[in-house]
């Protein structure tokens, strides 16, 4: 086994879809894009979807990220104190060659907000030389300015409100005897205003000076949200998209509004912009899924072709040789374009290069395969995932206004517990099969499968047995008190007419089905129990996890646990890390008639990933993996043991390789 890092992350699924400006092609490469999800930046290849490099740094969710016009820098921004406490809004400023941090930025950290500090905007200069950066406060929102040659803050000045963009316009080179520091004009909006920056270089105070100066609008009429902006005609003319789905043309010379040219009914939401043969060329994406090319100047503008994608259009980003479109939507789809056609060049047939799921991420599933996966988000989405190609080869939606809260990729198909009280299965190309209406009062919350019967466990407290084939109720248990964790059918030949349930009433349950009554509880004091499962040992022990951060292992003819494992540190209870455990998952066989379980896999509500090694117990897990910015979820193994995949609340799939099977 390697020493290092017996989890290694390999590849993650999707991008953030849900904000502006997620993902941007590379300014001189044209294969290479960058994009963020999670508490990661990712660079990875157009051409190539296994190609990804991450840069680790963020202790939290990102919220935005700038590409320096060079290529040379990036600049990305996160939230604080969602998954660590008392973490900080910081810049983390990165150089794209070595992959490598190169400066940690704080100053847009209010420390003394009550509320949470997120860095809502970033943008280079044109030459590289500044890094301007906003927060997301309503109220006296902090607009800085960093001198990227050493890192050091050459403005910071507070605003009326929240910054809804920011565009650098050219560089004026100094013209003074005294003062050999250019002047750089920096656009931005706050509220319905758009502002015109002047960072210039006092002689007399010798420091950087930001001076604001508000572009002229008509005196009525005229009251918009922005979203984008884009510099063309050189210096001259500023295009900003609105909530209305206007482009708003201004003259930066006169400072003056020009033009009003409507796009679209739903917003104009992201822009990208190409200097072509006869003028400027402006892509525009729109909030009713459309992607809109216009050409023209100051006041005339025409739409010239335009192409519909599936959602709202929240990103583009031109390729370094224009000919290619990134465009990301809030479904969760990002595409590829030709930027002559609108059509899509990448991805298999008309599907997107890469695909997300845009809620919190409930649960997760292998089947038989090491090359399928299923995923259910919070909005209703279900997904069978490809893993080979990590491209969805299909998209459930069954009802609006419930999820799923438990999957099982079955040979009979994809079975769903819902928070509808429904038990559903559908074949692997979407088609449904059956359901079970109303198994569960308040909701199905675990499922499990034997060879005759369907089990439920349900937020009633509830323990339901359906015969698979006509799928009416054979038995009901209502033991627990609350609602239901985990439900398994024993593993054990001699046992497999036993059921074992745990739930937030902290008890642990067995039932025997030929008997029909309960035989065995156990029960703790603390910490309601969140999941379940059982060893393939000699002795068949049950392993829960709870609130508490503990796993505690059960024998059938102990009434107290026979051992535990404590998932968190004294470091951690001092950084007020939440302790709770969300799931578990035990490792398969390494080899065919090998019990399998040497690994445990714990889903922490920390964000982390853990690995506890059940064969050779210590007081640590063999592994952390840090990758999601929220809560992990749940996390499941392929049937090889050699990769494993999370999903959690912040709307990630993260792939790893496992080096702990077999190696040994």
């Amino acid at each position: 086994m390697t020493d290092a890092a017996p989890l290694e992350l390999e590849h993650m699924l999707g991008f953030a879809a849900t904000r502006d400006s997620a993902v941007f092609y590379h300014p001189t490469q044209p294969d290479v894009m960058v994009m963020y999800t999670g508490c990661l930046v990712i660079i990875g290849s157009v051409s190539d979807p296994h190609q990804q490099e991450f840069l680790h740094g963020h202790t939290e969710e990102i919220t935005c990220i700038s590409v320096s016009p060079s290529g040379n820098l990036i600049a990305s921004g996160q939230t604080c104190c969602t998954r660590v406490p008392n973490s900080e809004a910081m810049v983390i400023v990165w150089d794209f060659k070595t992959r490598r941090c190169i400066y940690v930025l704080n100053e847009l950290h209010n420390s003394a907000q009550l509320g949470r500090t997120c860095v809502e905007r970033l943008s280079f200069s044109p030459d590289d030389h500044y890094l301007a950066g906003s927060d997301d406060q309503q109220r006296g929102a902090k607009l800085c300015v960093w001198d990227m040659e050493n890192g050091s803050l050459a403005n910071v000045s507070k605003q009326p409100t929240t910054l809804s963009f920011l565009c650098w316009g050219a560089v004026v080179a100094s013209t003074r005897k005294m003062s050999r520091h250019d002047q750089y004009k920096l656009f931005g909006a706050c509220g319905a205003r758009v502002f015109r920056f002047w960072l210039e270089f006092d002689v007399h105070t010798m420091q950087y000076k930001l001076t604001p100066e508000p572009l002229q609008l008509p005196s009525s009429g005229l009251i918009r949200t922005y979203h984008c902006a884009k510099m063309v005609g050189g210096d001259i003319f500023l295009l900003t998209g609105t909530s209305a789905g206007e482009l708003c043309v201004f003259n930066t010379e006169t400072m003056v509004f020009r033009a009003c040219v409507p796009v679209s009914g739903g917003g104009l939401l992201s822009l990208a912009t190409l200097n072509g043969s006869y003028g400027p060329v402006i892509f525009c994406g729109c909030g009713d899924g459309k992607v809109k090319v216009l050409t023209g100047q100051d006041k005339e503008w025409a739409v010239e072709s335009e192409s519909m994608l599936n959602g709202a259009v929240q990103a583009l980003s031109l390729s370094a040789d224009g000919r290619e479109l990134l465009a990301g939507t809030s479904e969760g789809d990002l595409n590829v374009l030709d930027s002559s056609t609108l059509c899509v060049c990448r991805g298999t047939g008309a599907a997107p290069l890469m695909a997300t799921h845009t809620s919190p991420i409930q649960c997760i599933a292998f089947g038989l395969s090491n090359e399928t996966f299923v995923s259910g988000a919070a909005n209703g989405v279900v997904r069978l995932w490809e893993l080979s190609h990590y491209t969805v080869r299909c998209h459930l939606a069954p009802k609006k206004g419930s999820h799923a809260t438990s999957l099982l990729l079955a040979p009979i198909g994809i079975v769903s517990g819902w928070t509808d009280g429904f038990i559903r299965c559908h074949a692997e190309d979407g088609a449904p099969l059956w359901d079970i209406a109303n198994a569960h009062r308040e909701g199905v919350t675990s499922i499990a499968l034997s060879p005759r019967f369907v089990c439920s466990g349900g937020r009633d407290g509830a323990l339901r047995l359906w015969n698979l084939n006509s799928r009416l109720l054979v038995a009901q248990f209502s033991e627990h008190r609350g609602a239901v964790s985990a439900v398994l059918v024993d593993n054990s030949k001699a046992e497999a007419h036993q059921i074992h349930s745990c739930g937030e009433d902290k008890t642990v349950i067995t039932v025997d089905l030929k008997q029909e009554r309960r035989v065995v509880t156990h029960k703790v004091q603390e910490g309601a129990f969140k999941h379940m499962v059982q060893l393939g040992t000699q002795d068949h022990e049950l392993l829960t996890c709870d609130t508490t951060g503990s796993i505690k292992m059960w024998d059938c003819d102990e009434p107290n646990a026979v051992r535990m494992l404590v998932t968190w540190t004294e470091q951690h209870e001092m950084e007020g890390r939440e302790k709770r455990l969300n799931h578990m998952s035990l490792s398969p066989p390494a080899y065919e008639g090998a019990p399998g379980g040497d690994y445990l896999l714990v889903s922490c509500a920390s964000g982390e990933l853990q690995v506890w090694d059940l064969a050779q117990p210590s007081a640590a897990p063999i592994s952390v993996g840090v990758a999601h910015s929220d809560e992990v979820m749940q996390a499941g193994w392929s049937p090889d043991g050699r990769q494993v995949v999370s999903v959690g609340k912040d709307c990630c799939i993260c792939v790893w390789n496992f080096y702990g099977v077999g190696a040994q």
